[in-house]
């Protein structure tokens, strides 16, 4: 992983074709690194690879043993943790300019723990209406990762 460019980290990711999907949408969006937190689905399981339709082969993907241990190697990266009420509300508008940032997002069951991502950088939360208590995780990623990478210039 380069500790000069953007990161997506995905902590326990538990479903093989979100996995490979968030995989595909980030190197189409330009973010080339992705870290995973462990316990985790097999990367190289065959429905990641087909989900990813073979981005995972364009993108450098490294797993860590804890967050932690992926902070202690990249601690210059600007963090936003993706909660349900995080403290920003992402839009087009708002959404921070950062030359190095790390996407954060949690499990498809649990998300995030809050009480472990709330204090580290900036919580962010996608405006959504209430009818529905979440977006699925790789739905999620992809809006986020699409706002940063426009805002960010990754993308046109």
């Amino acid at each position: 992983m380069d500790e000069e460019k953007p990161h997506l980290v995905l902590v326990h990711p538990g479903d093989r074709g979100n996995l490979g999907t968030i995989v595909r949408m980030a190197a189409g969006f330009q973010i080339r690194d992705v870290a995973i937190i462990l316990p985790a689905v097999d990367r190289y399981h065959p429905i990641v690879v087909r989900a990813s339709m073979g981005a995972l082969f364009q993108i450098r993907c490294e797993a860590f043993h804890s967050f932690e241990e992926y902070r202690s190697r990249f601690h210059g990266h600007k963090l936003f943790p993706f909660l349900l009420n995080g403290d920003l509300r992402l839009t087009p508008e708002n959404c921070p300019k950062e030359e190095k940032f790390a996407l954060i997002f949690g499990n498809e069951a649990t998300g995030l723990e809050e009480e472990s991502f709330r204090s580290i950088g900036t919580s962010v939360t996608l405006p959504q209406s209430d009818r529905i208590d979440s977006l699925n995780l790789a739905i999620a990623a992809g809006i986020g990762t699409f706002l940063f990478a426009s805002k960010n210039g990754l993308i046109g």
